[in-house]
């Protein structure tokens, strides 16, 4: 299996998801570090539709073109607009991804899908928030090209500032 993690970083693919992938991205979102950072809570089928319905999604595959992770594009909320001093709300997204455990330490397979996705809507500016100690996502969205914007709580009850980046400046 180590082999096959290796080369998916040359082979990754994104897809967006079909009625077959729904069970397996219901457990992906039930990965307890995947919905612990998860905007909403998705409990069940009914939350899942809902989810899917409501942003751009899309799913990292393996080689067997099994579900393995997602990439995900909604609006950006108008109170983080509002948060970040964001002038132009015009195509403006968040981006948002995840690997559930097994797959997290396999270098590349999200920055990949990240650029993937990101070429897909060029007129887009994306927006993504991280935690300042998850170093792994700091690493893809560098990686990807985005650049280091400000800091901003995402919820104003949260403890922690989260550093924001941005595709384009």
């Amino acid at each position: 299996m180590w082999q096959q993690l290796l080369s998916l970083k040359k082979m990754i693919k994104t897809k967006p998801f079909s009625d077959s992938d729904k069970e397996r991205l219901l457990s992906i979102v039930r990965d307890s570090l995947v919905n612990r950072k998860m905007p909403g809570k998705i409990k069940g089928p009914k939350d899942l539709e809902d989810w899917i319905s409501e942003n751009l999604l899309y799913a990292i595959c393996d080689l067997e073109n099994q579900v393995i992770g997602f990439v995900q594009l909604y609006p950006l909320s108008k109170t983080l607009i509002k948060r970040l001093d964001l002038k132009d709300p015009k195509n403006l997204y968040e981006i948002s991804f995840a690997l559930p455990e097994e797959y997290r330490y396999t270098s590349g397979l999200v920055s990949g899908a990240v650029r993937e996705i990101c070429a897909l809507y060029p007129d887009f500016r994306i927006v993504a928030f991280s935690d300042p100690n998850n170093e792994k996502s700091i690493r893809v969205l560098e990686r990807c090209g985005f650049t280091l914007i400000g800091k901003t709580k995402y919820h104003a009850n949260e403890k922690i500032e989260n550093l924001v980046y941005s595709n384009k400046v």
